[in-house]
Formats: structure tokens, C-alpha cells, sequence
């Protein structure tokens, strides 16, 4: 088994991912509720401590899912596919209504954080029904579709993550993501859920 193929490595890479969003949450958080100034043109915000509140509930359930992963919890192919798009998709509704919800505290237009909102919990909901159908059993023409979708998404992520690589934290998490992604591409190409999902 490669080493983008081993569940184990994958699910420390989200382990960390979900550690650096946890961090990362809890010093907007203290910044923001000390309103700290980073430099003439930004200033962490009560707006940011909030989003930073939806950054921590945002790794801690990657945390969660990564230690699912490692542990070997979740362990069928086409189930840690399955869980991590469903935890994708709850996330973007958690990340996007906070960071509404940060925004409208900050004073920035009501309207168009509302529809910000409105499109993180819609977007976030597709991709809750497309974890869904991903491991109902079920070969549609619609899996199929998804299949193609998650290929396009997944080697996008890698180009990203290959990207990312060039700051200094985003190593860390560039690093764990290109690990994240090429495992998901690997389990999306697999026999296992090829055949699951009617390819």
C-alpha cells in the first residue's frame, strides 16, 4: 500500500489540518476580542472573534473525523469518502454562517452577508446530499456525475495544495492537504468505490 493510499497517513493529515484550524480560531478569537491592531490597515475585529468561533467547531470536527480515520473507525473506502465529503459540507454551513454573523457584527451590509449565508447553508446542503448519495448503496447515472465532480474537485484541491506549499504555515497545511487529497483521489479511483458508485 502507498503512502497516499494508507487511511492511517490521511487521517493524521486531517488530524493536523483540524489542529491549525483550532489554533488558528482561538487566536482570531483572542485578537479579536482584544481588538489587537496587526498593522495600520488590519485590525482583528469582534467580527473576527467570531468567525474565529466557527473556525474552532470547524476543526474540531475535522479533528474528530481525522481520529475516525486514523484510528481505523471508519474504514471502508467508500465510507471515508462518504463522511469526508459529509463533514465538507457541514463545515462550509458552520464557516459560512459565522463568518455572516462576524461580518454583521463588524457593521458590514446586512443584505449581503444574509445572502453569504444563505449560499454557504445552500452550497453546504448540496454537498450533504452528494456525501449522501455517494454511499447509498445505490448505481445511478447521478453517482456517476458525482464521481466526475469529485475527480475535478480533488485534483483541483491538489493543484492548491501544491500551491499553498509555498508560504511558511501554508507548508504545514499545504503538505497535509496535497496528503488529504491525493488519498481521496486514490480512494475515488479505487476498484471498491469505482464499483459502488457504477463506473
Amino acid at each position: 500500500m502507498s503512502f497516499f493510499e494508507e487511511p492511517k497517513n490521511a487521517g493524521l493529515a486531517i488530524i493536523i489540518v483540524g489542529i491549525l484550524q483550532i489554533i488558528g480560531g482561538i487566536i482570531a478569537i483572542i485578537l479579536g476580542a482584544m481588538q489587537y491592531e496587526l498593522s495600520e490597515d488590519q485590525v482583528y475585529t469582534i467580527g473576527a472573534a467570531v468567525s474565529g468561533i466557527g473556525t474552532v467547531i470547524c476543526g474540531f470536527l475535522f479533528f474528530a473525523f481525522g481520529k475516525k480515520v486514523r484510528s481505523g473507525a471508519i474504514s471502508a473506502k467508500i465510507d471515508i469518502l462518504a463522511q469526508f465529503v459529509r463533514v465538507v459540507g457541514v463545515i462550509t454551513i458552520i464557516g459560512g454562517v459565522f463568518s455572516a454573523i462576524g461580518g454583521i457584527v463588524d457593521g458590514v451590509d446586512l443584505g449581503s452577508e444574509i445572502v453569504s449565508a444563505i449560499i454557504s447553508i445552500i452550497l453546504g446542503l448540496i454537498i450533504l446530499w452528494i456525501a449522501g448519495k455517494i454511499n447509498d448503496g445505490k448505481q445511478t447515472t447521478g453517482d456517476k456525475i458525482i464521481w466526475i465532480l469529485l475527480l475535478v474537485i480533488f485534483v483541483i484541491e491538489i493543484i492548491l495544495a501544491i500551491l499553498l506549499i509555498i508560504s511558511i504555515i501554508g507548508i504545514i497545511i499545504g503538505i497535509c492537504n496535497l496528503i488529504i487529497y491525493v488519498f481521496m483521489l486514490m480512494l475515488l479511483l479505487s476498484s471498491d468505490v469505482k464499483a459502488e458508485m457504477g463506473m
